[in-house]
């Protein structure tokens, strides 16, 4: 059997690439515009709100892992039994440079709902119900769409005028 590193466990790594991907996402949301203009809120803004409230979560979760870590290091208790080790970090990561690459090129009607749909997918431990995953994603689609348009009075930008 072969010793797994604790440092490269889900613990760790889940909270890292999840920094990894919210500065990513955060730069690419800077790059469209300032969060604020002329008083108002930008297109940027919500995503700089998630950041701000995101990275200090991912964060603390990255400490606590790296804290569980180094117990189990100091109580030298070498993990021995092997398991299955999972791709779901670098499929988020993955999936969110994938979202921030093509919004400028295919817009938010198109993106949000496969964005949503492949996160469904991912985390989905028995994946079935594809249909009720593309109505779930269709409508979480929505109500961010109408919570940007009505409550933050953000419009996205037209990419086909």
């Amino acid at each position: 059997m072969k010793t797994k590193n604790p440092y490269l466990q889900a613990r760790v790594i889940i909270p890292a690439c999840m920094q990894i991907a919210l500065i990513i996402y955060v730069v690419s949301a800077l790059q469209l515009a300032p969060p604020i203009v002329k008083g108002m809120l930008s297109e940027s803004s919500f995503p700089v709100m998630i950041f701000l409230v995101a990275t200090p979560a991912a964060i603390i979760q990255l400490l606590k892992g790296l804290k569980a870590s180094k117990k189990e290091i100091s109580e030298a208790k070498a993990v021995t039994e092997t398991k299955k080790t999972s791709l779901k970090p670098v499929l988020t990561v993955l999936i969110m440079v994938v979202f921030i690459l093509l919004f400028d090129v295919l817009g938010f009607s198109l993106l949000a709902p496969l964005y949503v749909f492949f996160f469904m997918l991912v985390y989905d431990d028995k994946p079935q119900h594809i249909l009720r995953k593309i109505i779930y994603s269709l409508l979480v689609s929505a109500v961010v769409y109408v919570m940007y348009v009505m409550v933050f009075d953000i419009r996205f930008p037209q990419i086909w005028r």
